[in-house]
């Protein structure tokens, strides 16, 4: 048993590993460890995207020790596993396990929830999904799991603009609202006004979209906030194709100019496009 927790430390070879922990369940079946021993044989195999394994593994674990304290999150896993396989009726097979862990009321049920919808939304059923997210902003559910759901639905929305531009603007009262928060982290709101910037783009407000995503670089220059690089650079680069688009060359310079010196993984190229903008348009400096 310790052999297992020693070699798996080491994090060098955690194929030795998994044949220690399968050895153990094999010739151990009836230790008090093996909840632990199996759960940690999972979760390698799902780190290693064995999502079969993982799920199988995950699956016996939540059957066995229905009471242990790692059941709820075995079947939550199994359920992850099950959505992150690429077999037939795997979808399906993730939705119920979602259920059951919905139905033993533990603390992942939310979480739960909010994965069932994302799995309706992958089989096409958004209203389906819209029901599912409903139950979880009118619930106790955590913060972060309502700031989830509300995100989700203003994204079915936004998918559903295509066919009815006038969801676009639903979504834009839903990615408002999400934005409003002033307790969440900086990436939530970033992301909801990212994503209200492509609403109105999509009802061609280009220079309310260009405001919206000037918001987003704004905020990141303030000094007393952590940096958030994911959406500050698709916010940025949005904008300067905006600018490019309407031929304010040396706006759109400036915001590469930002988004070049900001240091992170997009700062080279931003700093390309940069380059490439001032030989094309003779923008020389000093």
């Amino acid at each position: 048993y310790l052999t297992i927790w020693i070699e798996d430390s080491a994090n060098v070879n955690e194929t030795k590993v998994i044949e220690l922990a399968k050895r153990f369940l094999d010739q151990h079946a009836a230790s008090p460890f093996t909840p632990e021993v199996r759960m940690k044989l999972a979760e390698i195999y799902y780190r290693h995207q064995d999502f079969a394994n993982a799920q199988t593994e995950f699956e016996i674990l939540a059957r066995q020790n229905p009471d242990n304290p790692l059941g709820e999150k075995a079947l939550f896993f199994a359920a992850e596993s099950a959505m992150s396989s690429m077999g037939e009726h795997s979808l399906d097979r993730a939705i119920v396990l979602f259920d059951e862990v919905v139905r033993s009321n533990g603390p992942l049920r939310w979480a739960a929830r909010n994965e069932q919808a994302v799995i309706e939304r992958k089989l096409g059923k958004s209203n389906d999904a819209l029901v599912l997210y409903d139950g979880v902003l009118k619930s106790d559910a955590e913060p972060s799991e309502k700031r989830e759901a509300l995100c989700g639905k203003g994204d079915i929305f936004f998918e559903m603009g295509g066919s009815d531009p006038s969801n676009y603007q639903r979504a834009i009262e839903i990615y408002d609202k999400l934005a409003s928060d002033k307790n969440q982290p900086i990436h939530w709101r970033n992301q909801a006004l990212f994503k209200k910037g492509l609403c109105l783009e999509k009802t061609r407000d280009s220079a309310g979209a260009l405001a919206t995503f000037y918001k987003i670089l704004e905020d990141e220059a303030r000094p007393d906030r952590r940096h958030e690089f994911f959406w500050y650079y698709k916010a940025g680069f949005n904008a300067a194709r905006l600018l490019e688009d309407d031929s304010k060359w040396e706006s759109a310079a400036a915001i590469y100019e930002k988004l070049a010196a900001a240091g992170g993984s997009r700062s080279d190229e931003a700093k390309a496009r940069l380059n490439h903008l001032r030989l094309e348009h003779f923008l020389w400096t000093d």
